[in-house]
């Protein structure tokens, strides 16, 4: 068993960020994800939240002697005015490494983002799981989430 080292993610750790993503993308692929491929998508993922990072959107690696190996990122949204315009958490990406899964990376990565939310004082915290990812769904309920909405969608040709 790897000793696991939660921490915020700093500059220097993007590159291994960006790989663990691909990573994580590829597993989105392998169950159907329904978005295009697009060239340097693991460094527009990084664009997508570097700007923010610290104030609305959190990092948190999990790492060994062997590096990091499994990551979180938690960002903060404004519901609309209609649904109480409250601050909601989003825990957008979360990826455990094989030779993590089973050790608690990912209950301790939840632990840290759910401990900021709190420190937020967020209204809740929400996570899409991609469709097909039974045990994604599964670790999310152990977690303490339940089955909010369905996101259906189909994809128009041309």
């Amino acid at each position: 068993m790897n000793k696991i080292h939660i921490r915020p993610a700093e500059d220097e750790d993007l590159p291994a960020l960006a790989e663990l993503w691909a990573a994580l993308d590829r597993f989105h692929r392998s169950l159907g994800l329904a978005f295009p491929e697009v060239t340097d998508a693991p460094g527009q993922w990084l664009a997508s939240f570097q700007r923010t990072l610290g104030r609305f959107s959190f990092v948190w690696l999990a790492e060994t002697d062997n590096g990091p190996r499994a990551f979180l990122l938690a960002r903060l949204k404004l519901s609309p005015a209609y649904l109480g315009g409250v601050q909601a958490g989003e825990i957008s990406d979360l990826y455990v490494d094989d030779e993590l899964r089973g050790q608690g990376a990912g209950r301790q990565l939840v632990d840290a983002a759910m401990q900021k939310f709190a420190e937020l004082g967020v209204h809740s915290v929400e996570v899409q799981v991609q469709a097909g990812n039974d045990q994604g769904l599964d670790f999310w309920r152990k977690q303490g989430f339940a089955l909010d909405l369905t996101l259906v969608r189909k994809v128009l040709e041309g």
